[in-house]
């Protein structure tokens, strides 16, 4: 699996100027005290998290995206795997070309887990047992706070689907440094909410969460970033369901750590 990453990234590199020459892309590693989607805290200890963005012409975007534990923790979602790639992602996007205010992306992404929980084996690479995630997103990013709604379908565990409205601003500080603040509330089906929370009490607004990002630009093309968010699962009936089967580890989370981000 570390093979598999590493020439995905070559490959990626490689590409871009021979056959994408108006390809934009972006790599990105983030070290982060804990791995949290959506309220969802698959980790509450530090995590690994490195990046690849590419954007082409005709509105195709590819990304990839993967996540290692950097200590062997109960509470991770593939305990015990320390050094370990537990998750990847491998993505294909597409922005339709059309000019106006609100934006359309259409998102499919295959999702490996390589150490699950369930099937992880001492010192051994094992195969990759995976799902699929369709998304939709709607943006106005040249409105004020630039909101966007995005309905996410994961098609291998659930038959509902998860919405999520986001609003977002930047301040420049200085010529190098910059801060963006944003703010997201999550909304899941009923399937999705006893898969992915463990709430049997049916549809609800899933959580909510507010985070800033400090970027100073080392370079044009070189940023570090310090992020720290909060999140809260908001429904009380899903809180107290949580908190009595401790599904996750905290109903109320801060976390944040540090960003090192390149473009081409």
């Amino acid at each position: 699996m570390k093979k598999i990453i590493t020439l995905t990234l070559i490959a990626a590199w490689a590409i871009l100027p021979q056959n994408a020459p108006a390809a934009e892309a972006s790599v990105y590693t983030d070290f982060l005290s804990a791995y949290v989607i959506h309220g969802q805290i698959w980790n509450d200890e530090p995590v690994f998290q490195p990046g690849v963005d590419v954007a082409g012409p005709w509105g195709l975007g590819y990304s990839f995206w993967a996540n290692m534990d950097l200590s062997d923790s109960d509470t991770s979602q593939a305990p015990n795997t320390a050094g370990k790639w537990n998750e990847i992602n491998f993505g294909l996007n597409w922005t339709l070309p059309w000019e106006g205010p609100v934006s359309l992306t259409l998102e499919g992404i295959y999702l490996a887990y390589p150490n699950s929980g369930e099937q992880a084996e001492e010192d051994a690479e094992i195969s990759a047992d995976g799902g699929y995630e369709v998304a939709v997103t709607l943006a106005a990013e040249d409105l004020p706070l630039a909101p966007s709604v995005k309905f996410m379908h994961t098609t291998s565990y659930s038959e509902d689907w998860i919405a999520t409205f986001s609003i977002g601003h930047s301040l420049e500080v200085s010529d190098q440094l910059s801060l963006d603040l944003g703010a997201a509330i999550s909304y899941a089906g009923r399937d999705y909410m006893a898969n992915f929370y463990g709430s049997e009490d049916g549809s609800a607004l899933a959580n909510a969460e507010v985070n800033a990002t400090l970027n100073y630009a080392v370079t044009e093309q070189f940023t570090v970033s310090l992020l720290a968010s909060f999140s809260s699962i908001l429904d009380s009936d899903v809180r107290d369901s949580i908190e009595e089967s401790e599904y996750f580890p905290e109903v109320d989370f801060f976390y944040g750590g540090i960003s090192l981000g390149y473009t081409f």
